[in-house]
């Protein structure tokens, strides 16, 4: 029980300081940009993968595109561990 106490103390002092400082988060640099759309052959180029690589990984939840009426639409941010895959098997 006392490590759950120390959880909720940690996170209590947290919101105590968003609410002394709202304007905290705001200062923090982003890593990612989240307005960064990218389309089914974007994402295709930047992983260098061919179409059927594409649709295994649609189909089997790896890559989670969003449904436009225009096609597919990823965040580039969220492409991030497809990309470290594909990096770390040799293919950018």
């Amino acid at each position: 029980m006392k490590k759950i106490d120390t959880l909720i103390k940690i996170l209590y002092n947290i919101y105590l300081l968003l609410k002394d400082h709202p304007n905290l988060l705001a200062a923090l640099p982003l890593q990612y940009d989240d307005s960064q759309q990218m389309t089914r052959q974007e994402v295709k180029d930047y992983l260098k993968i061919s179409e059927s690589t594409y649709k295994r990984k649609v189909k089997d939840g790896t890559l989670r595109p969003i449904k436009m009426p225009g096609g597919d639409r990823f965040y580039k941010h969220e492409l991030l561990a497809a990309f470290n895959e594909s990096h770390r098997r040799g293919r950018t």
